[in-house]
Formats: C-alpha cells, structure tokens, sequence
C-alpha cells in the first residue's frame, strides 16, 4: 500500500473518532436537554445563531480552507492569518453585541439581547484556534484533535446539563456552545505547539485570499441558505415553531454533519496531493463516493422512515411535531456525500473560482425556493430544501464531468447497488412500522432487521463498495499508530 493510502486511512481513523467523538457528544447532550427544556429554549438560539455563523465565516474568511489546500505553508503564512482573524474577530463581536437590541426586536424576543451580547465571545475564541486547526488537519493528525473535541464535548456537556438541571434554561446552551469552543482551542494550541512566530505579509494574505475570498463567499452563501429557514420561521411565525424545526434539523445533521466533515477534512488534503494526477483523483473519488453512500443513503432512509418513533424515543413526545420534518430533512440528504466530494475533488484542484459559481447558482435556487415556500410553514420549508438538494446534485457534478469525464449520471450509475439495496430495506421497515402498532419496539426491530437485511444482501450481491469498505477497515488497524499524535 502507498504511503499515501497509509496516511489517509489513519487519517480517516483518526478523524471518524474526533468527528463521532465531538457530535456524538454533542448529540447525547442535545437529548438530554432536549428532555429539560422547551421547544422555545432551541427556538431562541437558533434565532440567534443566524447572526454568529455568519460572523464565524466573516472572521476565518475562508483562510482555514487555504492554508490546507496549499500544503507548504510559511511561518509568516500562519502568523498573518492569526493576526486577521483575531482582529476580525474582534470587530465583528463588537457589531454583533452593538446589534443586540436590533435583533431582539426582529425576532419580537427580549431575551436575545442579553443572549446575543453573550454569545458573541464565541467568534474570538474560535479565531484563536484557526491556525492550530488548519496545521493538525495537513498533517492529517487528527487523533489530537479527537482529544481535543472529546475533552471539550464531554466538560461543556456536564456543565450545560447541570446548568439546566437548576433551572437555567435557554442560559445553559449558550454556556455549552462557549465553553466548548474555549477549551478545544486552549487544547489544540497545547497539541500543536503552535506560536506565530512570524510576521504580517501582506504578499501572504493576498496570497492565500486569492482561494480563502472564493471558499468565504460559497460558505456565506451556503450558511444564509441554511440559516434562512430558521430566519423566516423565527420571524414568521414563532420560537416553539423554530423550536421544532430546530431539533430536526439538528437530528438529521448529526449523521450528514458526521459524514460530511469526514470526507471534506480527510478529501481536501488528500485529494490535493494527487490534484494532478487526473486517472489517480478519478479513482479516490469514484472509490470514496461508493463507500460513503454505501453507508450513508440506508442511514438517511432508515430515519425518514421511522421518524416519529425516534424523536419519542430520544426526545419525548413533546417534540412530536418535529417527526414529518426531520422525515423529508432525512431524504433531503441522501446524496450528501455527492456534494461534499465533488466539491472537495474541485477545491483540490485550486479551482475555488468554481467552487464558488456552483455555490452561487445552487445557492441562489436554494435561497428562491425557501422564500416562495416559507409563509406555508416549517414543513413547506423542509420541502423545499428537499427540492433544492436535487438541483445541487446536478450542478455539484458538472465540472467533475468536464474535470474528470465523471459526472452525475456516471455517478449515480456507480451507486446503483447501493440505491437498490436500500429501496429493499426500506420496503421491509415501511411493512413492519404500518402492518405492526408503532412503538418503540416495534421501530428496535424494524432497524435491526434492515441493517441485519441490508448487509445480508450486501455479502449475497458481492457489493463492491462493501469489499472496497472492508479493505479500508482492515488496513487502519495496523496502519493507524504510523500517524503522527
């Protein structure tokens, strides 16, 4: 095996624990308060968390995407992207808690004022972790970075739910958020040693800004695509309503966050370093496809199908309402990782100019869609963002055809198995859940039954992207101790 293949395998090892590690905390913890707080409680800092993301991604500026995709990066390289984010950061905090009565009053919400001002150390402590981030993600070492997010999941999880446990209320998820971000950024500028220990270049930011400027305006318009549903329910209609939603849309991200993180941290650097060798980057993007949708579209089928059942089981019945949106939130996703590989084969490529026109146009179709479907509703809202993840498939694929001779039919055709497997065993737990009385037994075995099915099927049919799978499992194992920690 190459060594490149070594390193990307512990790579992905490595960065499948942090990223389990950090959002399957995050999710524990979100069950746990979803069974101590109110629908309004989520509502309110969903309201609030439009306006921090969009801060976040003015203060990276896309500059954390650049220094990975170049690789050889100087000290002075570093130590100007530190000094741009803290300083932005800075600023923009300083907006953000001016604004606090501005945004309060938009919502019609008092209490985000103090909430607003508050969350706003967020943007700050996040820029001071941005360059140890990037040097841990090129050295693909995320076996720190695992530590890191496990410490700081696990700490800012135990105070959130004591905080809530005495009555804290929306309070302690405003004190999760903060404490995670601040002690996963003391940790990795413990795990990394680093210092900036150069100087400003200006040659340096105009430089990495060339790329960073591209992936700054897609991401931004990616997050107003995605924040805008909370935006336009909050203002609509009200924070129980955004409350809902919220829980679904944080529930049917949790695996498409899991799946989606792992494949742009590990693609990116990996992919950039065969960028061109074009038979060598077509082969790691139709292998890596056929292993994440083998895992991934069961997952995203398997919740829309027993969507209700899981949000009583985890959540209460109390969250019931959110069960038909997390249902088409689901299927929405199923071609997640279509979008994330095509789009990190195209950013290995340094082509971020296209990057940022497909993000544009699919962006744009996104944002249409939920403005003319949003006064029906947090429902109408999901369907359109189902509706929209077709487009984005389509358009996602179109330079790898003329990149790569690969494009969405060719890739599709690729998953084929995987399609048809999962229509099988979707049609076996749609039976059980209707012909049985619903409840959470009757969804146990529902799952285990699919998953039981669908690998059966899987060893039966010889599917390829199952022995491509088990091949990488089994090269981790005694390959992974050859990543740095």
């Amino acid at each position: 095996m190459s060594d490149l293949s070594v390193r990307a395998a512990g790579a992905a090892w490595w960065s499948a624990l942090e990223i389990l590690a950090r959002y399957g905390m995050q999710f524990v913890v979100m069950v746990i308060l979803a069974r101590l707080l109110t629908p309004e409680d989520f509502g309110l800092v969903a309201m609030l968390l439009v306006f921090i993301s969009i801060g976040t991604l003015f203060v990276d500026a896309g500059f954390g995407a650049a220094l990975v995709q170049r690789q050889n990066i100087t000290v002075n390289d570093e130590t100007t992207i530190f000094i741009f984010t803290t300083c932005a950061s800075l600023i923009v905090a300083g907006i953000l808690a001016l604004s606090a009565p501005w945004i309060a009053a938009f919502f019609d919400q008092p209490k985000l004022i103090d909430l607003t001002r508050f969350m706003a150390l967020a943007l700050p402590l996040g820029a001071l972790a941005s360059v140890p981030d990037a040097i841990l993600t090129i050295k693909l070492d995320f076996k720190s970075r695992a530590r890191a997010e496990v410490i700081a999941s696990i700490l800012s999880g135990i105070i959130a739910i004591t905080l809530a446990l005495h009555g804290a209320g929306v309070w302690s998820l405003a004190w999760q958020g903060l404490i995670s971000i601040g002690i996963r950024g003391l940790l990795l500028w413990s795990y990394t040693s680093w210092r900036p220990r150069g100087v400003y270049s200006h040659a340096s930011f105009q430089s990495l800004f060339r790329f960073g400027g591209y992936m700054l305006l897609s991401n931004l318009l990616n997050t107003i695509a995605v924040r805008l549903q909370s935006l336009a329910i909050g203002k609509l209609f009200d924070a129980r309503q955004l409350g809902f939603y919220t829980l679904a849309q944080n529930t049917q991200s949790a695996p498409a966050t899991f799946m989606g993180s792992l494949l742009t941290r590990v693609g990116l650097p990996v992919f950039s370093t065969i960028a061109d060798d074009r038979e060598r980057l077509l082969g790691a993007l139709r292998s890596s496809l056929r292993m994440a949708m083998f895992l991934f579209v069961p997952c995203m089928v398997g919740i829309a199908i027993v969507a209700r059942p899981l949000i009583e089981l985890l959540y209460g019945e109390k969250w019931s309402s959110a069960a038909p949106i997390l249902s088409l939130l689901s299927l929405s996703s199923t071609l997640w990782p279509i979008h994330v590989l095509n789009l990190a084969a195209i950013s290995a490529q340094g082509r971020s100019d296209l990057f940022l026109r497909l993000e544009v146009i699919k962006q744009c179709i996104g944002i249409a869609l939920i403005i003319a479907f949003a006064a029906w509703g947090p429902l109408a809202i999901a369907s359109a963002v189902l509706t929209s993840g077709l487009f984005a498939a389509m358009l996602n694929t179109y330079y790898s055809k003329k990149m790569l001779g690969y494009g969405l039919m060719a890739q599709l055709r690729d998953q084929w198995p995987t399609f048809a497997l999962s229509l099988v065993v979707a049609g076996i737990g749609w039976a059980i859940l209707h012909w049985t009385k619903a409840s959470i037994f009757t969804m146990l075995v529902a799952v285990i039954t699919c998953a039981f099915t669908y690998l059966l099927l899987a060893v039966l049919t010889k599917n390829e992207a199952l022995r491509e799978l088990k091949h990488t499992l089994q090269t981790l194992r005694p390959k992974s101790s050859t990543i740095s920690s």
